[in-house]
């Protein structure tokens, strides 16, 4: 499992959410069904697999928001963002607490060029999580897709401050890291 889906999964386990939705419904085994995290899977079989899942009946909350996280983030790979929006408005239904579903709307705004859109769910994301260096980063871009320099620059360094191992945030301002 990923880092993020790890952090997912307890996040959503914080949230009192019963011992059965412990175990993680993803898994590498695609052919025999799983729902893939690993972003080299995310194809027209993975899609289908995470679709069987969320199909099951009775998937417990916390196993339903990290398999339609998954199903979202292969939707944005095969470029069907408006299924990926619609996905992960559902995970932030299910933990509204999960800010990084949050950033994954604002991202799939970015993508379809709607910046403004995508400036009110980075802002979620950060009331959530204001640390949350990605979200820093990807309001950042978003103001300098809408022009605002300065405020594209404050939050890219507040991204840079936040998580300085985001290296997207480097080549955006100009710089390299450092070693």
């Amino acid at each position: 499992m990923t880092p993020l889906l790890r952090a997912v999964a307890l996040l959503l386990l914080s949230a009192g959410l019963p011992a059965h939705a412990q175990q993680s419904p993803l898994g590498r085994d695609r052919h025999a069904g799983q729902c893939s995290p690993d972003d080299k899977d995310y194809d027209e079989l993975n899609l289908r697999n995470c679709t069987a899942m969320l199909n099951r009946p009775g998937l417990p909350a916390a196993e339903r928001a990290l398999v339609l996280n998954v199903r979202g983030n292969t939707f944005d790979a095969l470029k069907k963002y408006d299924l990926a929006i619609a996905d992960y408005k559902e995970v932030v239904r299910l933990a509204p607490s999960f800010a990084a579903a949050y950033a994954n709307i604002a991202l799939e705004y970015c993508r379809k060029r709607d910046y403004r859109t995508a400036l009110q769910f980075y802002e979620e994301a950060l009331k959530v999580d204001p640390d949350s260096g990605w979200a820093r980063y990807g309001k950042g871009v978003a103001l300098s897709r809408l022009g605002d320099a300065q405020g594209a620059r404050i939050e890219l360094d507040r991204a840079n401050r936040s998580d300085p191992e985001i290296a997207a945030v480097y080549k955006q301002i100009g710089m390299e890291p450092q070693p």
